[in-house]
């Protein structure tokens, strides 16, 4: 009796221990902690997404322009115990439940996700479009972390972030110190991403980075569902343009003697080629500016069919006042000049940069119907708009407004010698990668 007894207690104590390592979080690969949906990448060169059974591996492999750095996240369920990481590796936890954006570009994600309410924090929220992040601000849902200052490392108060206690924040770099903001984030323990999102020299690929966003909340069946539908109505377009005569066209605008233009392989030289037009500068090799005398522009544009994103103007007589050479380019003798800041909010911010990353099929179809208007004749431009003199224009031209935002535009242009407007998203300025 006393042997059954002692061989019933072992039968419980061994369903006891089996039971234990059912539910304890283990550190090797014999969990399944997601979803079957999975991402990858077609069109984006700058991230990498790796499934194993109990964490993700995500990696951004060029996170700014001549980096040899790349970045490694483990993403790992609550109560799992993550492998130990490797040199540079950090593990995040997901899904994400307090998120915190510092780039506008990455908020239009979050609905089309289905995790607007996940977000409890923006760097400036005036410069907001996306109409659900707008009202969960204006109910308080959300909080501006924008510091005082200059520079992305000043222009965040580290304090506020803090108060907030995010479980994620996704930001980007430049690698210029006095920038970067992911430093002193992680130095203050704070869990930090870098989105590389801005490095992508092809339309597809920028918007592609919602399958990057969406691991870390575990919306890959989402981002999928989106993006193929969305590549569908953007290759459909391209295929509409393809056998068309290519107007000439040419791009953004003199400042202090040095126009810099955005190179053939930059994100905006493959939008024109996707819309049928011929860029005169297609041929160039390189992914970010070129900075070009006034002169070399003047002698090859002169003659240009169409003149597109010229700074952060909003009429003829703004861009005239900017230098009165202009005006013996053909482009303005015909007015066919048109700006992406046709969406900017009274904060500044400009919606090209913001639901016009994840848009990119609006944004062709924009330059459908200025280069090919019959191919799109119901179409109405969303995110561009042709230059008109003032008396022609609506509103009251809002010049005044763009001073201070022209002044950051510049003064980074001189420091980094390309173009940074689809890094920083300062709001009407035309130039792109």
């Amino acid at each position: 009796m006393k042997r059954t007894r002692h061989l019933h207690g072992l039968a419980i104590l061994c369903l006891m221990l089996i039971g234990w390592i059912a539910i304890s979080p283990v550190s090797g690969e014999t969990l399944q902690a997601f979803p079957a949906d999975t991402v990858s990448p077609e069109y984006a060169e700058g991230f990498s997404v790796e499934y194993h059974d109990t964490y993700k591996r995500v990696t951004v492999l060029s996170p700014w322009r001549g980096s040899n750095e790349t970045f490694t996240y483990l993403l790992v369920e609550p109560g799992t115990v993550p492998p130990d990481p490797g040199s540079g590796e950090t593990v995040i936890e997901i899904p994400s439940r307090r998120f915190v954006s510092l780039s506008t570009t990455y908020l239009p994600y979050l609905p089309i996700l289905g995790e607007t309410e996940a977000l409890v924090g923006v760097e400036d929220a005036s410069l907001v479009n996306t109409p659900e992040i707008v009202s969960r601000i204006n109910e308080g849902y959300v909080r501006d972390v924008a510091g005082a200052g200059s520079g992305m490392a000043s222009g965040v108060d580290i304090e506020v972030l803090i108060d907030l206690d995010p479980d994620l924040v996704m930001t980007y770099a430049t690698g210029t110190p006095e920038y970067d903001m992911h430093p002193k984030l992680k130095e203050a323990g704070i869990p930090v991403v870098l989105n590389g999102e801005y490095m992508e020299t092809d339309p597809l690929g920028r918007a592609e980075w919602i399958k990057f966003v969406s691991v870390f909340f575990n919306k890959e069946k989402e981002a999928n569902e989106y993006f193929d539908r969305i590549e569908a109505e953007y290759l459909a377009l391209k295929d509409l343009a393809a056998t068309e005569e290519k107007p000439t066209v040419f791009l953004n605008n003199n400042y202090r003697g040095t126009w810099y233009m955005a190179g053939g392989e930059s994100y905006v030289a493959c939008f024109l080629s996707d819309a049928g037009a011929g860029y005169f500068w297609a041929d160039d090799t390189t992914t970010g500016s070129i900075p070009l005398d006034f002169e070399v522009v003047y002698d090859r544009a002169l003659g240009a069919d169409y003149w597109l994103n010229p700074g952060t103007v909003r009429s003829m007589e703004e861009l005239l006042a900017e230098d009165a050479r202009y005006a013996d380019f053909g482009a303005v003798g015909s007015g066919q000049v048109y700006n992406n800041n046709a969406r900017v909010n009274d904060g500044g911010g400009n919606d090209y940069w913001e639901s016009g990353v994840v848009h990119p099929e609006i944004v062709l179809k924009d330059l459908l119907k200025i280069f090919h208007p019959d191919l799109v004749p119901d179409h109405d431009l969303v995110y561009y708009q042709q230059l008109k003199s003032a008396d022609d224009s609506p509103g009251d031209g809002g010049s005044d407004l763009w001073e201070p935002f022209k002044a950051i535009y510049r003064e980074l242009l001189k420091i980094f010698h390309l173009d940074l407007v689809s890094v920083c998203r300062i709001p009407g300025a035309g130039a792109g990668r």
